[in-house]
């Protein structure tokens, strides 16, 4: 398509807008299915007598197969492209959701758990292949915060919407009618995406596949050699780990057993995260795409004030007024958003040709810490006593010190990584920093 041409310019801007509402629906329904076992809970302790500890696996089984499936996604992504990879995993999501909403056990649901991470675990990383395919590199930040803005929709959905739906038609229907719309969304993405997936805006031809002189096993010596990609997968190991950990499962217990809320009063406090979410966003893909010259910078500093946002929690500070917790969560959302900038930061300094591979083992070690994190905690939570049939505050405020101490002690790793180069960059030799 040629970028002068009047008539096919305003017809690339409309496909690309709503190839990003199609992928920005899916992402909602991925952080829906991410973080709504917080408010059905009891239900499902109830219905599948689950405990702390089986809550916790349960909780964690998305992340299992959405972690694991990260390692072939990259290369995948960089040889097939991610319109054959979203739609086609989009349909094994649907699947799960209705394992999951229909199951009388924790076994059944703990695989539909699994696919359902499964399916959803492509959703992300295809739409930023897509952002790296069609648009400017300066916009990828932009695009990318807009994506998880819109995205935190999913949280707020899993937080009173759901609630509020758990309570009227059950938490089985509501899941049942979720994965119902992942089907006509898969469709959707691969009618949309079409033959314009390997355009950049403005017209410009670029590679699905990898560059011939770089194969498989070749990039992953050259990401895995180095350093400043494990700072970064660390980072966003503990970052995305605690924070899901909390927004996903254990604040909502935490605000229901230990402060008394409602599961529907605990839904409307945890909005707040996703509110945060929303703001922050936008907020922090513009900070690294234009505010500062350092991208790495813009992620440091905002996951230093995400970590000091998580103090609170560990008991360190009294609080009981609903309205401090809204805030609380608020902030602790919108500092979370500016580690989505570590994906920009690392991806530039690899060629563009592995972009997807670089990004999506990333995104293993993010989705890892949240395999981890969920039912670590879980576990923790488990081992006090329960005098009154109910665990104790000193359980959670133990859990939640523990992500704290976590996300600092990789915070000060990641401030000692390399800076992004601007451009696409050369292939590093094996062994030395990009």
């Amino acid at each position: 398509m040629n970028s002068n041409d009047s008539t096919g310019e305003p017809r690339h801007l409309f496909r690309s807008v709503l190839i990003f509402s199609i992928l920005s629906a899916l992402y909602i329904l991925s952080m829906f299915h991410r973080v709504s076992n917080a408010v059905i809970a009891p239900s499902l302790i109830q219905d599948l007598n689950l405990d702390a500890e089986t809550l916790g696996i349960l909780g964690g089984a998305y992340f299992y197969s959405f972690t694991l499936i990260q390692i072939p996604m990259g290369p995948m992504l960089d040889r097939i492209g991610p319109r054959r990879v979203i739609s086609s995993f989009a349909f094994v999501g649907a699947l799960g959701a209705f394992l999951f909403a229909f199951s009388h056990s924790f076994y059944a649901a703990f695989w539909g758990r699994i696919l359902i991470g499964l399916g959803m675990a492509a959703i992300l990383m295809s739409s930023l292949k897509v952002f790296t395919l069609r648009f400017s590199p300066k916009q990828f930040a932009t695009l990318m915060g807009t994506l998880v803005s819109i995205g935190s929709l999913g949280s707020i959905l899993a937080a009173s919407p759901l609630a509020y739906f758990n309570s009227t038609i059950g938490w089985r229907l509501t899941i049942a009618f979720a994965g119902g719309i992942s089907i006509i969304l898969a469709y959707f993405t691969y009618w949309i995406l079409g033959r314009e997936e390997g355009k950049r805006e403005g017209g410009v031809d670029l590679p699905i596949s990898s560059s011939p002189g770089l194969g498989i096993f070749q990039s992953l010596r050259v990401i895995l050699g180095t350093l400043a990609f494990w700072q970064g997968s660390a980072v966003s190991f503990f970052r995305y780990g605690t924070f899901i950990a909390l927004q996903g499962l254990w604040l909502g217990p935490y605000l229901m057993n230990i402060k008394g809320y409602s599961p529907l009063g605990a839904g409307n406090i945890l909005i707040f995260m996703a509110l945060g979410g929303i703001a922050g966003g936008p907020i922090s893909g513009r900070f690294s795409d234009r505010a500062f010259p350092s991208r790495k910078v813009v992620a440091l500093v905002g996951l230093s004030l995400y970590a000091l946002c998580l103090l609170p929690l560990t008991g360190a500070v009294k609080m009981e007024n609903p309205l401090g917790y809204g805030v609380l969560f608020f902030f602790i959302g919108f500092f979370n958003t500016f580690g989505m900038g570590v994906y920009s930061h690392i991806k530039e300094l690899f060629p563009l040709a592995i972009s997807g591979t670089v990004m999506t083992w990333i995104n293993f070690f993010n989705m890892a810490g949240v395999a981890i994190f969920m039912p670590l905690l879980g576990k923790i939570i488990e081992s006090f006593q329960r005098p009154d049939h109910s665990y104790p505050p000193e359980a959670y405020h133990l859990s939640f010190l523990i992500c704290f101490l976590s996300i600092v002690a990789s915070l000060i790793f990641y401030a000692f990584s390399k800076k992004e180069r601007h451009g696409e960059g050369e292939i590093p030799r094996l062994g030395e920093e990009p």
